[in-house]
């Protein structure tokens, strides 16, 4: 249903939740007038709350939803840069590969809520509430908390921040500020860590079993005696001998050489152009910024993998399995998918 300022349901009519709405920008421009008066305590206003409406794509870039109410909205690839949404109510909404560049969330209760792909550079989450979300059906150890999987997190404060159980799988991490967050029973799989502050943090429980991490990194999370571990990372030479093995172990149909199996290495920013990869198995192998122009990938296992800003322009990827893949900024133009002529295999799990 598509929502027009000027309908009776943009008028204030007291305190209600509008529902289930595809809302474009002019319809946000004047509930965000009518909120803002709200918020002032003048006439002609009422606070916006909303609940599964659908903002995919939408520009709601500066707009200030500060104390507003989003339940379950779907603000998917929207342009939210600099948006304003402290102290909102965002439960159970979706952000997934949305622009949240300089966007503000402090004190914001985001519990459940999801930020695939989300590019959140320099945005603020300070206090903010990212523990699960009981009010979902399910039981409470089912019930999800924040999951940032394969996010851009540069310069990005969660200060003070209720961050138990929070999911920051495959996100790119620099500059970022935990100091003072509650961050128990948080994973970092397969995450990049780079000049992180945890200063005072709650890190019992906290998973940086197989992130990759810098040294200062590193000090910190071991001052909180808990494992980490740091992806196996090959020399030039030896990823080339590697990949020699596995050609000739393709061409002679497993006879001869070996076949690819790096599952879980850190080859991010590799130059791979043009290499023949078919049939590897790379599955949790960080390979972001990675290039991969033009290279042979049938059949390979993505599985986990984080390929964040990988350039696969123009490789192959019939029967490539991408399942559980982070693929924030994956670079796609020419890429071929689909079937493997002759086998019951086709490209599953990429996102376009």
């Amino acid at each position: 249903m598509e929502s027009r300022a000027g309908t009776d349901s943009m008028e204030p009519s007291g305190p209600k939740v509008l529902k289930g709405l595809t809302l474009d920008v002019g319809a946000m421009r004047r509930l965000e007038e009518l909120h803002r008066n709200w918020r002032l305590g003048r006439p002609r206003s009422q606070r916006l709350m909303l609940a599964d409406c659908d903002f995919r794509r939408v520009d709601l870039s500066l707009m200030d939803f500060t104390d507003a109410y989003f339940v379950r909205c779907n603000f998917e690839r929207a342009n939210l840069r600099g948006a304003l949404f402290r102290d909102a109510i965002l439960t159970g909404s979706v952000f997934d590969e949305a622009d949240l560049t300089g966007a503000v969330f402090e004190r914001a209760d985001m519990r459940g809520t999801m930020f695939h792909g989300t590019d959140m550079t320099r945005a603020s989450l300070a206090a903010a509430d990212l523990r699960k979300d009981y009010s979902q059906e399910g039981s409470s150890d089912s019930a999800p908390a924040c999951r940032f999987r394969g996010a851009r997190l540069e310069q990005t404060t969660f200060v003070g921040a209720k961050a138990i159980s929070v999911d920051f799988s495959g996100a790119f991490l620099l500059e970022s500020d935990f100091s003072g967050a509650d961050l128990r029973k948080t994973t970092f799989a397969a995450a990049q860590l780079q000049q992180i502050r945890l200063a005072g943090a709650e890190l019992d429980g906290a998973d940086f079993s197989t992130a990759a991490v810098d040294e200062a990194t590193r000090d910190q999370v071991l001052a909180a005696s808990l494992p980490i571990g740091s992806a196996p990372r090959l020399t030039e030479a030896e990823i080339r001998r590697r990949i020699g093995d596995h050609a000739q172990w393709v061409d002679s149909l497993g006879r001869a050489g070996r076949r690819l199996e790096l599952d879980g290495f850190d080859l991010c920013g590799f130059d791979l152009r043009g290499v023949n990869l078919a049939a590897a198995r790379l599955g949790r192998c960080l390979l972001a910024r990675a290039n991969l122009k033009q290279a042979w990938l049938l059949a390979v296992d993505f599985q986990g993998a984080n390929l964040s800003e990988a350039d696969l322009t123009a490789a192959d990827l019939r029967g490539a399995d991408f399942s559980d893949a982070h693929q924030r900024g994956l670079i796609l133009p020419g890429a071929r998918t689909g079937l493997i002529p002759g086998l019951p295999l086709s490209t599953r799990g990429l996102r376009f």
